[in-house]
């Protein structure tokens, strides 16, 4: 099978205003979406669109389409002009070609790998999750990363592959937006990253005005999907996904503490939207 499971380690560094590093053991699933049927059949640990120990929901992906409030859509719009209507009743894979042809790119798609985190028990929380693009001629031609934050809102931001044979792709990006409340909304992303293989190495870096103010680096190995390994995932990280988010918020905790500025959401929002029109 072409999916599989990367374990690792995420480490997280904060140099501005305030120093804050950790490093936590982690695994994400790199599922080839063409195999989402046959993994459902063939490992009893795992489900499509049902309740298991791991499943993979359609529904918890392309969240920005029923994105209801109007500065929330102005800003998920940004990078691409969507029209909700086209994405509705679609599945995942159906949803990234419209999204491609949407953004721009003139590639007939092939293959699709999504870096993601499965529900684990019905809870899902993913920061990110990595759409690796291939043409039917099996090219990498892009990377799609669809980012989250814990306020249930949602940016695609679209990394487009000049030359698929580099070992390391790199991309830089305009944020705007609060991915975490305690960085500025117009940070660069800074993208770093190889093509999974027996490896992976993913770094996001967020800079503002020149300098690294948070990195984030994921590094791990690869594994093939059993039952038996779904089972030492589950024993080894407990309810993983429910961890991810309360980790997040016991190093949200540790940033208030250290008196680092919170940006309101409302306020944020209002920010961006300003900017994009004045673009």
């Amino acid at each position: 099978m072409n999916s599989g499971i990367y374990i690792g380690k995420i480490f997280h560094k904060r140099t501005d205003p305030a120093k804050n590093d950790f490093i936590y053991p982690i695994y994400m699933s790199y599922i080839d979406l063409d195999e989402l049927q046959e993994l459902d059949k063939k490992f009893k640990l795992f489900s499509l669109n049902q309740f298991n120990v791991f499943s993979f929901f359609d529904k918890d992906h392309f969240i920005f389409i029923d994105q209801k409030d109007e500065s929330k859509q102005i800003i998920a719009r940004e990078n691409v002009k969507y029209e909700t209507e086209k994405y509705k009743n679609k599945d995942t894979k159906s949803r990234i070609k419209i999204l491609l042809d949407d953004a721009g790119f003139d590639f007939e798609l092939g293959k699709v790998f999504a870096l993601t985190n499965l529900r684990v028990f019905g809870y899902i929380f993913n920061p990110v999750t990595f759409y690796y693009c291939f043409d039917t001629k099996g090219v990498f031609r892009a990377l799609v990363s669809e980012v989250n934050n814990t306020f249930g809102d949602q940016k695609m931001y679209f990394i487009p592959i000049n030359d698929p044979n580099q070992k390391i792709f790199t991309s830089k990006q305009r944020k705007n937006f609060y991915i975490s409340p305690y960085t500025e909304f117009d940070n660069d992303l800074v993208w770093k990253f190889s093509l999974p293989n027996e490896k992976i190495f993913t770094m996001i870096d967020s800079i503002k005005k020149g300098k690294v103010e948070v990195k984030a680096t994921f590094t791990g190995e690869r594994h093939d999907i059993t039952d038996k390994l779904l089972l030492f995932l589950n024993l080894r990280y407990p309810l993983f996904t429910l961890m991810i988010i309360f980790r997040i918020h016991y190093q949200a905790l540790k940033l208030f503490i250290k008196k680092v500025r919170f940006n309101y959401i409302e306020e944020t929002d209002k920010k961006i939207i300003k900017v994009l029109n004045k673009e």
